[in-house]
């Protein structure tokens, strides 16, 4: 790899609380060193909105998904620390920044790195070879659903009311994003611009260089989403469903893939059961009842 890769520790304190919380009790009390940790890929703009969402709290006893720099990529975050508890994984986890989702593919197919911390779709990793394995599914079929973001002074993006007008406006997106640019395309959507950078995509927006872009939808009140400086709101009325499932990514090369895959599956199976997947997207604003009688373009 060329250059350090930038590292943040993944929990402050609460790494020693994950470790123990899930070591035997008897290998906890004779005071055993903790295990070492493995490595885990983030993209770079969640690690920074999950520091702040967490604010010094154990993600292992949060149990209010709500509240300021909440999201559908940050819960998952937390989501990802609880199901390995649940499912008696010891090793605590070093986040590893990644500028993009092309990287953070290589850096998992290649095995350097043990899994991502967000979910992707399906379909994402149909270029990243053997190397990438899937968790069991946390977004089924037909539940993301997404806003066409632009910024307030846009007053023709936030005129539209059909198809035929969304048609009419500039999209950012990735081509690389597979299921997003299908969707883009099977809609009609012919003026796309390939970005990507994901944070590049709201300042161009503000720049006037496209309309919109596609994003979940948030928590905030009237729907509106922040990325740095860019305060971007939804299309009223209007939203895209997204076809497929998603998935966290787990590298199939790193000696520890398969064991930290079961450990990951038993205690996402647990969370799932108990209703805590749901409450958390629903609490982040990604299933989200302010926009459930909006229009399926």
């Amino acid at each position: 790899m060329k250059g350090a890769l930038s590292r943040r520790s993944c929990l402050g304190r609460a790494l020693s609380a994950l470790s123990a919380a899930v070591l035997p009790p008897s290998e906890a009390m004779a005071g055993e060193a903790v295990p070492s940790s493995i490595q885990a890929a983030v993209p770079a703009d969640v690690m920074v909105d999950y520091g702040r969402f967490l604010n010094r709290r154990d993600p292992l006893t949060l149990s209010d998904f709500s509240g300021p720099h909440s999201r559908r990529d940050v819960v998952e975050v937390v989501l990802l620390h609880q199901a390995l508890a649940l499912g008696g994984w010891a090793q605590p986890l070093e986040f590893v920044d990644m500028p993009s989702g092309e990287r953070l593919l290589r850096e998992i197919s290649s095995g350097r790195l043990i899994c991502s911390a967000t979910t992707y779709w399906e379909q994402d990793i149909a270029g990243a070879g053997p190397g990438v394995m899937l968790s069991r599914p946390m977004v089924q079929m037909g539940e993301f659903e997404a806003g066409l973001y632009t910024v307030e002074s846009n007053r023709q993006a936030l005129s539209a009311r059909s198809l035929a007008d969304v048609q009419a406006l500039s999209v950012l997106s990735n081509r690389n994003w597979v299921v997003d640019w299908a969707t883009l395309e099977q809609l009609g959507i012919h003026r796309r611009q390939h970005v990507t950078n994901w944070e590049l995509m709201p300042r161009m927006v503000e720049a006037g260089r496209a309309d919109l872009l596609l994003a979940p939808f948030q928590a905030t009140p009237d729907l509106s989403l922040t990325v740095g400086k860019v305060r971007l709101v939804p299309i009223p009325g209007l939203k895209i469903s997204l076809r497929g499932t998603r998935h966290y990514l787990l590298a199939r090369e790193h000696p520890q893939g398969f064991g930290l895959r079961s450990a990951l599956d038993i205690g996402l199976q647990r969370l799932l059961q108990q209703g805590v997947v749901r409450k958390a997207y629903t609490q982040s604003g990604f299933f989200n009842s302010k926009t459930a009688s909006w229009a399926r373009l």
